[in-house]
C-alpha cells in the first residue's frame, strides 16, 4: 500500500475536516475557485481523516504533465484514490480523482471514477467521492499557505525552511499555523465601516490571497496565500451578530 512507501508523507487533515464541518448526508457545492493553489507538495502523499461518518484514506500522487486540458495546459496531474476502514480493515480503491493543475496551482479539470466493490448506490458514492476530493483540495490549499507547516504530531517544532527534510512514511504529521498576519485589521473594516460601533460578529476562515499586485503589505516578498482561521470582529459591548442562513 501507498501510505508504507518509504517516500510516502503521512499526514492527518483531520483540523481541515473539522473547519469544513463535513457531516454524513451533508451535500456541499463544489467550487475548486474556493482551493487558490492545490499542487501537492509531495510527490506521494497518503492522508487520513474521519469523515462523512467513517475513516478514509487518500492516497494522492503527483506527476508532471503538459497535457493540454480545456484549452489551459496542465503542469502537474494529481491522482486521488480512496480507501476506508470497514470492519476494522482498510479496503478501496473505491474510486479514483484525476485532477489537472496549472502553473498558479488552480485546478483547470477534475475527472472522477468510480471503480471497485460498492456497498451503496453509485450516486451516494459519486457524491462522497465529490466532497472527499474537495477535502483533499482544501487540504493541499493549506499545505501550500506561507504561514502553515506540517508538524510531526507529539514530536519537536519543524521549521517551514525545513519542510522538505520531513521523514517519510515513519511519522504522521499534521497541518499547523504557525501564524496569522494582521489582516483581520482594527479600525475601518473591508466595508469601510467603523468596526468599533460595530457588534461583534464571526468571520468564516478564508484564504487571504497576495499573489497578484503589491503582496502583502505591499511587500513583494509576501506575494503568497495566507490562511486566515475563524475569528471575531467588531464590539463585544455592542452585542453579538446572531448568523440566520436560509437553506435552499
Amino acid at each position: 500500500m501507498l501510505a508504507r512507501r518509504p517516500e510516502t508523507i503521512l499526514v492527518n487533515i483531520q483540523a481541515v475536516v473539522n473547519d469544513l464541518v463535513i457531516s454524513p448526508g451533508q451535500r456541499i457545492a463544489v467550487d475548486w475557485r474556493e482551493t487558490p493553489q492545490v499542487t501537492p507538495p509531495y510527490p506521494s502523499m497518503w492522508m487520513e481523516a474521519i469523515a462523512l461518518g467513517k475513516r478514509v484514506g487518500l492516497q494522492v500522487v503527483r506527476e508532471a504533465t503538459d497535457e493540454v486540458v480545456r484549452g489551459s495546459r496542465a503542469r502537474f496531474k494529481a491522482a486521488i484514490y480512496f480507501w476506508q476502514e470497514e470492519n476494522a480493515e482498510v479496503t478501496g480503491p473505491s474510486g479514483q480523482t484525476f485532477l489537472w493543475i496549472d502553473d498558479a496551482g488552480a485546478i483547470i479539470s477534475a475527472e472522477f471514477r468510480v471503480t471497485g466493490e460498492m456497498h451503496e448506490p453509485p450516486e451516494e458514492v459519486s457524491d462522497g467521492q465529490q466532497v472527499l476530493t474537495f477535502l483533499v483540495a482544501h487540504a493541499l490549499a493549506r499545505m501550500n499557505c506561507r504561514n502553515v507547516v506540517l508538524r510531526p504530531i507529539a514530536s519537536p517544532k519543524v521549521a517551514r525552511r525545513h519542510q522538505r527534510d520531513l521523514v517519510p512514511a515513519t511519522v504522521w504529521h499534521e497541518i499547523r499555523i504557525t501564524d496569522v498576519p494582521q489582516v483581520r485589521s482594527t479600525g475601518r473594516g473591508v466595508l469601510g465601516r467603523d468596526e468599533s460601533r460595530m457588534r461583534r460578529f464571526w468571520v468564516r476562515g478564508h484564504y487571504a490571497d497576495y499573489r497578484n499586485g503589491a503582496g502583502l503589505f505591499g511587500n513583494p516578498k509576501l506575494r503568497c496565500v495566507f490562511w486566515i482561521p475563524e475569528h471575531q470582529r467588531g464590539n463585544p459591548e455592542l452585542g453579538d451578530v446572531i448568523p440566520e442562513y436560509t437553506l435552499a
